[in-house]
């Protein structure tokens, strides 16, 4: 009896087949990648912000807890603006604080300085949370010193200030010839998708007088 020869290979069906269940498993494989590398970014990029607005909170609060005035110095000073932009609040604060940090022991310079924290728009038009700050008060206490950015993303940003347990939205110490017994500040931020969050916290002013 003679032997017949059984061939193992495939069929070009089977190639075919084995290939086109090849190509929908990689397609899945694929967009659960891409998709787990979106959700990854967007996190990556909560996260970034928060710290942003951490290190907001963290520098505002820390000025603001130690804003001062003098009566045996007239440029100091305190001085809240209630203001509105593309309708969100856009308010600006400066005053004279003693969050100053001598950097240098030699330095003419003591803890006293002007600081200030307000919105200005970028060269795309986005919000940018802007800080000034200057290590000598001087005749024009709202102005000059040098200017940075601390904060993007930020779309909104809302002071108020504590007097005799009514909250104001301004303050001129100019006027009122002392300093709030406390500031309100709300930030407000808008994420690449639009989602908008509201971030607040309130910062005693332990030489207020209040």
């Amino acid at each position: 009896m003679s032997e017949r020869r059984i061939d193992s290979g495939f069929t070009l069906m089977e190639v075919l087949i084995a290939t086109a269940i090849l190509g929908i498993v990689m397609a899945i494989v694929y967009g659960s990648f891409v998709q787990t590398r979106r959700v990854i970014g967007r996190t990556e990029a909560a996260v970034d912000g928060l710290r942003g607005i951490r290190a907001a909170f963290s520098r505002i609060t820390n000025d603001v807890g130690m804003a001062f005035l003098s009566t045996y110095n007239d440029n100091t000073f305190f001085v809240g603006t209630d203001d509105y932009e593309g309708g969100y609040p856009s308010d600006k604060i400066d005053f004279t604080s003693f969050s100053h940090i001598l950097r240098d022991r030699d330095a003419k310079e003591s803890d006293q300085m002007e600081v200030g924290y307000y919105l200005r728009k970028d060269f795309e038009g986005a919000s940018v949370l802007m800080k000034r700050e200057k290590n000598r008060i001087d005749v024009n206490p709202m102005y000059g010193g040098k200017t940075y950015e601390l904060c993007e993303d930020i779309v909104g940003i809302n002071f108020r200030y504590l007097d005799d347990g009514a909250w104001l939205e301004s303050w001129d110490s100019r006027v009122s010839k002392n300093i709030p017994e406390a500031v309100e500040i709300t930030i407000t931020t808008k994420d690449s998708a639009g989602v908008e969050r509201s971030f607040r916290t309130v910062t005693e002013i332990p030489l207020s007088g209040g």
